[in-house]
């Protein structure tokens, strides 16, 4: 009977970790945000071309917003709604100004632009593409509008790009 016990508990083994595994993967499944990507409640709030959204949110203050830029993903970086986030959505106030700093992270020629739903550069709203590791530049918004949608970088818009919410 030992032959047929150690058989069982094998067996029990085997299909805890097959149940196990869906769960486990679930959870790595988070766009590679390090598990930032959701809400309180854990819904995701992330879309296919990994966006990490605070949106729905609190509007981020007035003032200056930090980003890091490498061909993966935008970086979030400063405030603490958004640092650690990959691609995060940008919750403004309409009316106020800000300012988004950001640092070419690997080499790589990089820019920023500010597009409204038609995929069109609002007012004027971009930077030149820079490809030195480690310069920084400051895009700054005058006044945020309700036209701004989406923030990219022109040559990797394809990994980076997030959204821009406005209330």
């Amino acid at each position: 009977m030992p032959l047929d016990s150690s058989q069982s508990r094998r067996r029990i083994l085997k299909l805890t970790g097959a149940a196990a595994l869906p769960a486990v993967l679930a959870g790595c499944g988070d766009g590679g945000s390090g598990g930032n990507g959701g809400d309180e409640s854990g819904n995701e709030s992330g879309n296919e071309s990994g966006n990490e959204s605070s949106g729905g949110g609190e509007a981020l203050e007035p003032g200056e917003i930090e980003l890091g830029g490498e061909v993966q993903a935008w970086q979030g970086v400063a405030p603490d709604q958004i640092a650690d986030q990959e691609n995060p959505t940008l919750t403004l106030q309409e009316g106020e100004s800000y300012e988004i700093t950001w640092e070419n992270l690997d080499g790589e020629g990089h820019n920023i632009q500010i597009l409204d739903d038609n995929d069109e550069v609002v007012d004027d709203y971009e930077t030149e593409i820079m490809d030195q590791e480690g310069e920084t530049q400051t895009l700054e918004i005058d006044e945020v509008t309700s036209e701004m949608s989406t923030y990219i970088c022109e040559p990797h818009q394809g990994t980076m790009s997030g959204s821009i919410e406005v209330q």
